[in-house]
């Protein structure tokens, strides 16, 4: 099944944002949890107010496992997050440019 997580920052924490960004992303790319999708929700002037992440789970604790262990999570940079079991109705990545087909 699939698994998402919809953080949205807290905008006053921006200097924990620069703090701990590094220590995210290392987070994110050495994670156990099969990351489908990872990245920054970003406003119109693109700023980032938030992040979405899609995992492919077996169950929907994993996701709240490896989000608890999020530095950003451990440190305040967001104000809510969200996690949710999702199910595709459509799915067009083949079709996408750049998208290497079904993954």
């Amino acid at each position: 099944m699939f698994a998402v997580r919809i953080a949205r920052s807290d905008l006053s924490r921006g200097d924990a944002r620069a703090a701990f960004l590094e220590a995210h992303k290392a987070y994110l790319r050495s994670a156990a949890l099969r990351i489908v999708f990872s990245g920054p929700v970003l406003d119109e002037k693109g700023l980032a107010v938030g992040a979405l992440i899609l995992a492919e789970v077996d169950h929907l604790e994993e996701m709240q496992r490896f989000s608890a262990g999020d530095p950003f999570v451990r440190n305040g940079v967001y104000g809510d997050v969200q996690i949710y079991r999702w199910e595709a109705t459509i799915d067009n990545r083949s079709r996408l440019i750049g998208c290497p087909g079904d993954v």
